[in-house]
């Protein structure tokens, strides 16, 4: 039984691996690595249990929360025959890796990523592992829709499939202090008490799963910007349950999208990295300036933590990586052929820490080789969502066909 899911799965073989060597086994033993065969609904993060899906017993095991998609990319097969296998090849990929997300808009597949490299990557397991025939189109950043300011509520009956369903909702902007919900994209939805509500990601069949799967659909598509919704506070306040409860996922839909149209659109967000980068001291002012024109704010240079690394209180350090203390620590060191020769042989690297929109950073890896003669490096970090201000946002509105 997957608990995640609420589904039962058929194990075909359980197999333990020794290299390239394959054993087929009764039963995994407690701590065992091994391979489960047949399963069809299972995902990365999921647990599966022996015994009934009315078992009082069962236990989960915390959920994976992969990080929200930042850059996404168009899929063109090659060929309309093409189109089945390349589905079949992003529905394999997208349940071993969970921050993968793949959805299909106005009749074109999407495929979303964490960056420019983890599509680069997506895009070569595809064709090699499972020989997908197709082409990536032009890469685009995911940007957000945040929510105006103020409260609007909404208490309505719709029909859905003829069935009336009454559903009352309220939503209103995150405050500064509230914490985002991963699994709703940075949105928070709760219930009339305040208690959360469950992801539809959870594959549960009650009234709660069928609402939130309605509410998530209005939330990744605004009916202003066609942009997906972030830091939205959802309360939903009181629904009855029709027969069947799943009619509740449309009518939650809908209430929700009235109430986002009836709003005026909100501020506009797009995602910020954080970025360290080691160049030759002599290739510093350019990548300053480089990172500065492209809208990049320089925070530290040489110095402070980034993705666990420290640098040097001295702000350079040998690029071979020899070691030559100062001679205030070591005076003996002044006189080693390291020391008398690091002048001459030896260039000195600085780390310069800096804070920009992905949006201008897509192809930095061959900016930063142009500008430091191939010896830069850089390393790069999630810095979340930024609201954006009335310029950008124009140009961002103009950008996806929206002003």
């Amino acid at each position: 039984m997957n608990v995640n899911r609420g589904t039962k799965e058929k194990v075909s073989k359980l197999m333990l691996l020794y290299a390239s060597q394959s054993e087929e086994v009764e039963t995994l033993q407690f701590g065992s690595v091994g391979v489960i065969l047949g399963l069809r609904h299972t995902r990365t993060g999921d647990t599966l249990v022996a015994g009934s899906a009315n078992s009082d017993n069962m236990t989960t095991l915390q959920d994976i929360i992969p990080p929200p998609a930042v850059v996404s990319a168009s899929v063109i097969p090659d060929s309309h025959s093409d189109l089945e296998p390349v589905q079949t090849a992003l529905e394999a990929l997208s349940r071993t890796d969970p921050s993968v997300r793949v959805d299909v808009q106005e009749g074109q597949i999407l495929v979303h990523g964490l960056g420019a490299l983890h599509l680069e990557i997506v895009e070569g397991r595809l064709k090699d592992e499972w020989g997908a025939r197709f082409e990536f189109g032009k890469r685009q950043v995911s940007f957000r829709e945040g929510a105006s300011s103020g409260i609007t509520e909404c208490s309505k009956t719709v029909e859905v499939s003829g069935v009336p369903v009454s559903i009352s909702l309220q939503i209103r902007p995150l405050e500064m202090d509230e914490e985002q919900d991963p699994l709703w994209q940075g949105n928070v939805v709760v219930d009339a008490i305040g208690r959360p509500f469950a992801s539809p990601e959870s594959g549960s069949s009650s009234p709660q799963s069928a609402i939130a799967a309605g509410l998530m659909s209005s939330l990744s598509n605004s009916v202003h910007s066609s942009l997906a919704l972030s830091h939205v506070h959802v309360t939903v306040k009181s629904f009855t349950t029709p027969s069947p409860a799943s009619l509740l996922a449309g009518a939650s839909a809908i209430v929700l999208r009235d109430l986002i149209r009836e709003r005026p659109m909100g501020p506009v967000m797009e995602p910020y990295f954080t970025f360290k980068v080691s160049v030759p001291e002599e290739s510093l002012g350019k990548i300053v300036k480089d990172l500065t024109e492209h809208g990049g704010e320089v925070q530290d240079l040489g110095g402070g933590l980034l993705l666990g690394n420290s640098d040097s209180e001295l702000g350079a350090y040998s690029e071979d990586g020899v070691y030559i203390p100062p001679v205030w620590l070591s005076p003996s060191a002044a006189g080693s052929p390291s020391a008398q020769n690091t002048s001459s042989t030896h260039r000195m690297k600085r780390a310069v820490h800096a804070i920009a929109p992905l949006s201008q950073m897509l192809d930095y890896s061959s900016r930063l080789r142009a500008h430091s003669g191939g010896h830069g490096t850089f390393e790069m970090a999630s810095a979340g969502f930024r609201q954006v201000s009335e310029a950008r946002k124009l140009e961002i509105l103009k950008e996806i066909g929206r002003a």
